[in-house]
């Protein structure tokens, strides 16, 4: 086959897999029931993969059926999928057996499409082909939700996929990039990660349409998906990119709000900025959302809020000079996030904090995790020294020291 014409999400369509990206686990487990075929018809004569578009469902079963040698009959969206059909020709394969012999699977796409009079009576069809299938039948749909698969899902195995990762979508880019002479830079990469939100076939599209001069650069349209993403999510995402805008619409994007998001970086910028230059420019950047954040709480000026976000954002992603991106694992916050909010942690504490705030230049929250933590512990390494903060912020020695920590 001539693939030099075929688009990329065929081109490079894994053939066996190894090559697979993602949804390790429900791979494998999908892997062990067409296997079970082998020693007879299992206890599910179907499977139902359900899960996004683009993150492999329906290439895993080509690769899948290509390593085990089973002959794969593929009915797709595109074909006509009413009661009529099915039952003459999706019957027609459930029940014969291959001319050579080989094991048969056979793959119903998109069963969460069927809808109007067109397919109407398709999902009764298939049920009845369920009971009597000599052969696999696999089928995959985007929406759990679909109210076309409540019945399905009661016959079904039922094998749940999620977006790929970051990580392994811009490792499947690079390798098709290296086959690919082409100038696609750094931060493009990042762009079309960040905008392909786990869809790997998003994702070859629009590096091909960028390699081959259908889509400039500067034409990403970032901001057309909408994903929620965690914090671990987000910040990897983050780091990936050192292009302002791009790291706006990471963050903005992100399902983590700014206090929380502040810490994170706190504990780990240190992982990604990893010279000098750039862990001055990050701290920087943390220090100025602060001291906004602190702005924002006296005053309840919450216009500013605009700024925090972007020294959390752009001014963290154009820290990042030299260091290359690379995978790390995250550690969450050493002191509970958002541990302010627990009020009866810092009873009795209020004037200690609120001298403290504008010596520090950060929020009142800030100052009760950091400040007055840190002195609580040099007094308990060294007690004399309870006196001397006391003068030097005007308050009752009573406001230092950790309650239970002394005899």
């Amino acid at each position: 086959m001539n693939t030099r014409k075929l688009p990329w999400t065929e081109k490079y369509r894994p053939s066996s897999q190894k090559e697979v990206v993602g949804n390790i686990d429900s791979i494998q487990s999908f892997v062990s029931w067409m296997k079970s075929w082998n020693n007879g018809i299992p206890k599910h004569r179907a499977v139902l993969l359900v899960g996004p578009p683009g993150i492999g469902k329906t290439a895993v079963v080509g690769a899948v059926a290509n390593d085990l040698n089973f002959e794969l009959v593929e009915f797709n969206a595109s074909d006509k999928r009413n009661k009529d059909h099915i039952e003459i020709h999706v019957s027609r394969a459930a029940m014969q057996h291959t001319l050579d012999g080989r094991a048969r699977v056979i793959l119903l796409d998109e069963v969460d499409g069927l809808s109007g009079t067109s397919d109407r009576g398709g999902v009764g069809a298939i049920l009845k082909i369920i009971d009597y299938s000599a052969h696999p039948i696999v089928m995959t749909a985007n929406d759990p939700n679909s109210p076309r698969l409540k019945d399905l899902m009661k016959r079904c195995k039922v094998f749940h996929f999620v977006p790929i990762d970051d990580d392994a979508v811009m490792q499947v880019l690079l390798k098709i990039s290296g086959a690919n002479p082409n100038q696609v830079s750094e931060e493009m990469f990042a762009s079309i990660v960040a905008r392909a939100g786990g869809d790997l076939r998003a994702a070859i599209s629009d590096l091909e349409a960028v390699i081959e001069g259908r889509l400039a650069n500067d034409e990403i349209d970032l901001g057309t998906r909408d994903v929620r993403r965690t914090v671990v999510q987000t910040l990897r995402r983050l780091f990936m990119v050192t292009d302002s805008a791009i790291a706006r619409m990471v963050v903005s994007e992100g399902n983590v709000d700014h206090d929380s998001m502040l810490l994170w970086l706190e504990e780990n910028l240190h992982l990604h900025l990893t010279t000098p230059l750039e862990l001055e420019l990050g701290l920087n950047a943390l220090s100025n959302a602060d001291l906004y954040l602190g702005r924002i709480m006296r005053q309840q000026n919450w216009k500013l809020l605009s700024y925090v976000f972007d020294f959390l954002s752009s001014g963290i992603a154009s820290s990042r000079r030299k260091t290359p991106y690379r995978r790390v694992e995250y550690t969450e916050p050493l002191w509970p996030l958002l541990i302010w909010k627990g009020k009866k942690k810092r009873e009795g504490k209020e004037d200690l904090i609120s001298r403290l705030a504008p010596i520090a230049g950060v929020s009142m929250e800030r100052v009760y995790e950091k400040c007055i933590r840190t002195i609580d512990s040099i007094i308990e390494i060294s007690p004399k020294q309870m006196g001397k903060f006391a003068e030097w912020l005007s308050v009752n020695k009573k406001m230092f020291g950790r309650k239970g920590s002394r005899g």
